[in-house]
């Protein structure tokens, strides 16, 4: 009978722990936050941003290009009428050379460079905070085992005081059995209940030991299975106001941030860029046909550019920047009204589990007198030991029902901290 109770109550899902004497929940969070592997990619994205924008910030330097090339060609250019008397054609050779050095500096193309420098930037950013809410979910998901591990602590000690309880009664009832005065039946029900409850305490004690293995394995750090976990202390906000504290708002406002550089990027599109330009070359035959001699050259001039698709298009990619803003605030409206409705379920659970509170004590102060009086009947030969156990059953369920309750509350009251945003508790 009490298997099925403790073990019905028990859930262990997930775990971490230090070998310090002493952890606590914050101390859990700090961990995750420094030693989780996901974590540590925060500063590899920060190097990769660093790298990206650097690469962006080239763009505005010269741009240098070496080429060299060497042909033989069928034919060359020849004059369209024969040459005499003092005029001799040139004869041009058909084997032909080049090195070529070219270099480029724009001088104006909207800003263009400078703001694809800082959209990498954003764009960095908005990949830790989803790191941010990935770690989040994780925190969510310790908190689950840190309280599955305080249960289970505190169902051990109901447990120890009902196996101490069981023995008293076998060491009274043994006594009386000598004696002739009870039936060695009552003895037998008494130590077969206090198997089961050695059982329990068994099942109990194994997946706390797993628990803390867990958690061992989540923070990358050793705990040992005797380390106390603390029982949080913490108030909740009064009213439903949502503090914007959980990463996911950081993460839209991102979003909107990435979606408005890119509408300044559109923006220089309509505009023509303006780049000066020079090459210098050695080979043959130069700008000048004719000379067949290997020798320098070079050009220098300004360009300008300007595509009539691209200022054509600007405006519509501009348009649909705007309207994937507005699906980010939608998306963002959305995960805000789902954090009320949740954060008013837990309000619910909070006041259910105070109420329950209230009324556990006067459970088990009642529990307990059947109890009591049970075994004084029970020891008179009235009832059978069968009956005192039923009894005994429902105190210890009404001892658990309140340590349930108990950290039941505490867990909500983290719970809801935690959807909101806050992660540091006491």
């Amino acid at each position: 009978m009490l298997t099925t109770i403790l073990l019905s109550i028990l859930t262990i899902t997930g775990v971490l722990p230090t070998s310090t004497d002493t952890l606590s929940l914050s101390d859990i969070h700090v961990q995750i936050e420094n030693n989780y592997p996901l974590a540590r990619k925060i500063a590899l994205q920060n190097e990769v941003t660093e790298l990206n924008r650097k690469i962006v910030g080239t763009a505005a330097y010269p741009q240098l290009n070496f080429g060299a090339t060497a042909t033989y060609q069928s034919e060359v250019t020849e004059l369209p009428f024969p040459s005499g008397g003092s005029f001799m054609a040139p004869e041009l050779s058909r084997d032909q050379y080049k090195a070529t050095a070219e270099a480029s500096q724009t001088i104006y193309n909207g800003g263009a460079v400078a703001i694809r420098k800082k959209l990498e930037e954003i764009r960095g950013q908005g990949e830790n905070e989803t790191t941010e809410v990935a770690l989040h979910q994780i925190k969510e998901q310790v908190n689950q085992v840190y309280f599955g591990i305080l249960l289970a602590q505190e169902q051990l000690q109901v447990i120890s005081t009902l196996m101490k309880n069981l023995q008293a009664q076998i060491k009274e009832v043994s006594s009386k059995v000598g004696h002739g005065v009870l039936l060695p039946s009552q003895k037998y029900t008494l130590e077969a209940e206090l198997i089961n409850v050695r059982q329990d305490s068994a099942a109990i004690e194994s997946n706390i030991t797993s628990g803390y293995q867990m958690l061992s394995n989540l923070i990358g750090e050793k705990i040992a299975p005797n380390t106390k976990l603390q029982m949080p202390q913490v108030n909740v906000p009064a009213g439903n106001e949502i503090l914007r504290q959980r990463p996911e708002f950081d993460l839209f406002e991102n979003n909107r941030e990435v979606l408005s550089y890119q509408k300044e990027l559109a923006e220089t599109e309509k505009w023509p860029s303006f780049l000066a330009f020079g090459s210098a070359t050695y080979g043959r035959p130069g700008y000048n046909v004719f000379d067949d001699e290997l020798h320098a050259f070079y050009m220098v001039g300004l360009q300008l550019q300007w595509n009539f698709w691209n200022t054509q298009n600007a405006a519509k990619k501009q348009q649909i920047y705007q309207l994937k803003q507005k699906t980010v605030t939608q998306e963002e409206r959305a995960f805000e009204r789902q954090l009320k409705a949740s954060l008013s379920k837990i309000r619910k659970q909070i006041e259910l589990f105070e109420e329950q509170l209230k009324q556990d004590q006067q459970i088990i102060a009642l529990r307990e007198k059947v109890v009591d009086e049970k075994s004084s009947q029970m020891k008179n030969g009235s009832v059978t030991a069968t009956e005192y156990v039923t009894e005994l059953s429902k105190v210890t369920q009404a001892r658990l029902s309140q340590m349930i309750h108990r950290t039941k509350l505490v867990q909500s009251k983290i719970e809801y901290q935690t959807t909101v945003g806050i992660s540091k508790y006491k």
